[in-house]
């Protein structure tokens, strides 16, 4: 989010395409809080379901579903006439803090916390990871206190401890539900790029949308259609039976449990949308990780912990990642 100093609000997202006139209730949302001050702002457009939590499903929806959304700000890179790009973590977020948003239910400061503030109300980061996954949040982002902020970059001093998988994925084709007599579409095979060739790899496929998302993606892949399929190598004939292959032109997201390094294949699959904003070589191979995360994490004895005080008026329950401001953690 960049915001003029007459208030003229601008969205735009990593690979700069611009969302302003989709999300034009946000418009404004920071002008009488900045008081005649610029600011770029890190974050994340969200849309809440009724208990609360982010929900991608809603956001896609945005357009026909009337949806509220609001503009979750995880960072800050400008702030009036102060460039904060080589500013540590705890001078960006001293900034960021003194910034209170006139409406909460558009504009909400994520909350950070030090392994000082969770050690005052007897936490640890694992308590404050539990917590996330009871109130239905993906994950924590782990900040160096000292890092800087590097546009475009995945810094090694920022980590993600997600409580869900999500995966980018390619859509190589669709096929047919079981038992659909008007053909309509009941699954995609997905692909997604071997980290070192850029080989489109096939690595699993998915199931189960709305018939309103059913009928949307129909009507975009049936134009894209090709007679053969669009991997590096053949998938297998038992997960392709009645594929009709398209050009991979399309981005989505699935959430996923697992993804199994033999076959190179995602288990558990769930669709949440297209991605219009991911650019398809940027649709990577999960890479391998330590250990999968369990989805079952939120069931201990600190599932009945309530949010540290500290931020609690920045809306923590809602918010769509958590920052500890302090040396990573284990996962």
């Amino acid at each position: 989010m960049r915001v003029a100093a007459d208030g003229t609000t601008v969205l735009t997202s990593r690979n700069n395409n611009d969302f302003t006139g989709r999300f034009l209730e946000l418009a404004g949302a920071l002008t009488d809080t900045l008081g005649g001050r610029r600011a770029v702002l890190d974050g994340e457009i969200v849309a809440l379901d009724e208990q609360g939590r982010p929900d991608f499903g809603l956001l896609q929806n945005h357009d026909t579903n009337a949806a509220a959304v609001a503009y979750f700000v995880f960072d800050i890179l400008q702030l009036g006439d102060d460039v904060l790009l080589d500013a540590s973590y705890d001078q960006r977020r001293s900034g960021l803090d003194g910034i209170e948003p006139t409406d909460t239910n558009l504009v909400a400061i994520t909350p950070s916390y030090s392994h000082a503030d969770l050690s005052a109300t007897g936490m640890t980061p694992h308590d404050l990871l539990d917590l996330a996954a009871t109130s239905g949040l993906e994950g924590l982002v782990v900040k160096v206190r000292a890092s800087k902020y590097r546009p475009g970059r995945r810094s090694p001093e920022w980590l993600k401890h997600p409580l869900i998988q999500t995966q980018e994925v390619v859509i190589g084709g669709w096929r047919p539900g079981q038992g659909s007599p008007d053909g309509l579409l009941g699954g995609m095979p997905l692909g997604a790029h071997d980290r070192d060739t850029g080989d489109l790899l096939y690595i699993g496929d998915v199931t189960g949308f709305s018939a309103k998302e059913r009928a949307r993606l129909q009507e975009l892949l049936e134009p894209l259609e090709r007679r053969t399929h669009p991997f590096a190598a053949t998938p297998p004939r038992e997960d392709t039976t009645r594929a009709r292959w398209v050009t991979p032109n399309l981005v989505g997201e699935v959430v996923y449990r697992q993804f199994t390094r033999g076959a190179g294949r995602l288990r558990h699959t769930a669709w949440r949308g297209l991605r219009t904003d991911k650019p398809l070589s940027g649709v990577l191979v999960p890479a391998p990780t330590s250990g999968e995360p369990d989805p079952t994490r939120g069931t201990s004895g600190s599932a009945h912990r309530s949010w540290p005080t500290r931020h609690r008026a920045s809306a923590a329950p809602s918010a769509h990642t958590v920052q500890p401001g302090q040396d990573p953690v284990p996962g």
